[in-house]
């Protein structure tokens, strides 16, 4: 496998209030190579979000900090520590190298700025170009995301697009600096099922033009597997398990993630109902020293409770954080895991 594009080891995020201290992202570490698709998922508050948003450097100060971590980033230039760069390096980069498609564009669009507008914006800033020659190289960026009659479009405003077509303008903005990696944080949760699906299209239609790699951050599993060359799967600011996408749905390791698969409705009418996950998610006031699941799991034993278990591989880039999987047989269940839409509490 190619060197990483992106190498994250030992992420650390936290936000401070008068409240206290919250640990979103605890010693989350991955690669991503170029020209693949990383799937990232797990329920909401598992971490996801801030992860990415840690990496371009966009969580909310005073109170988000980062406090441990490096994020290995291969430039143009040569190799870089995004999280140990000055705020005027680092956004040379975001929105540059690094594209961000983020999930409702109604938000994420200026409103009172016409979208023409909003992609020669980018483009003057990270590739230097005049007016006339980001104005032509805009009308292309919405043709390419296949935005149709992109000359007038590119005077409209936000308001009189429809939520696809948005979507489409934001990945256009985010492909203006010529990155070599997008993170695209949940960019269909906000669109209809048959947009979603446009969008997938039009993504890997565009990675494949340009050679990109990409992110994918999803709570949804179906739109996960329709997209990614792997998965990384989130539970409590922590990796569970990570391996290549058709391995993690035909043989899941880890409880949660053989959970998250039980929660999934089938289209089959024979299959059995959905299983929901018992109990909630944890709580962030404190560090976690156990395994983040043990509250929830139906295989918990008493070392689950007293260490945090560490992602262990046990084959072929697949890789599980769990003590029950991989741990002593004599300290665990001798009940085999198995892939199952079965989920017992």
């Amino acid at each position: 496998m190619s060197e990483p594009l992106l190498s994250v080891h030992g992420l650390v995020t936290t936000f401070h209030s008068d409240d206290g201290v919250v640990h979103a992202v605890n010693g989350v570490s991955f690669d991503v190579h170029p020209g693949e698709t990383l799937g990232v998922v797990g329920e909401s508050g598992s971490g996801k979000s801030v992860t990415m948003l840690s990496l371009v450097r966009l969580i909310p100060q005073p109170s988000g900090r980062i406090e441990a971590g490096i994020a290995r980033f291969h430039t143009d230039d040569g190799s870089v520590d995004l999280l140990d760069l000055s705020e005027e390096d680092v956004g040379a980069i975001r929105g540059g190298e690094i594209g961000f498609v983020f999930q409702d564009p109604a938000t994420s669009l200026n409103p009172v700025m016409t979208v023409g507008r909003q992609v020669t914006e980018s483009l003057r800033h990270h590739r230097r170009l005049r007016r006339r020659a980001a104005r032509a190289e805009a009308v292309d960026l919405l043709r390419s995301v296949g935005i149709a009659d992109p000359e007038n479009r590119f005077d409209d405003y936000p308001h009189q697009l429809s939520g696809g077509i948005r979507q489409r303008v934001v990945i256009a903005i985010a492909l203006a600096g010529n990155p070599s990696l997008i993170i695209a944080d949940e960019p269909t949760t906000a669109l209809d099922v048959t947009v979603q699906a446009q969008i997938m299209e039009l993504m890997k239609k565009l990675q494949a033009e340009r050679g990109l790699a990409i992110i994918w951050v999803s709570h949804d599993l179906a739109v996960v597997a329709g997209v990614a060359d792997r998965v990384l799967v989130l539970y409590g600011g922590t990796v569970v398990e990570t391996a290549p996408v058709d391995e993690l749905f035909a043989n899941p390791q880890h409880p949660y993630t053989r959970a998250l698969l039980a929660a999934v409705p089938s289209p089959d009418a024979a299959a059995e109902r959905p299983a929901p996950i018992p109990g909630t998610p944890p709580g962030f006031s404190e560090e976690p020293a156990s395994c983040p699941f043990a509250d929830r799991c139906r295989h918990v034993f008493d070392r689950c409770r007293l260490q945090r278990p560490g992602l262990t591989e046990i084959g072929p880039n697949h890789g599980v954080a769990c003590f029950w999987n991989v741990g002593d047989d004599r300290l665990r269940h001798d009940v085999p895991v198995v892939a199952s839409r079965e989920y017992v509490p």
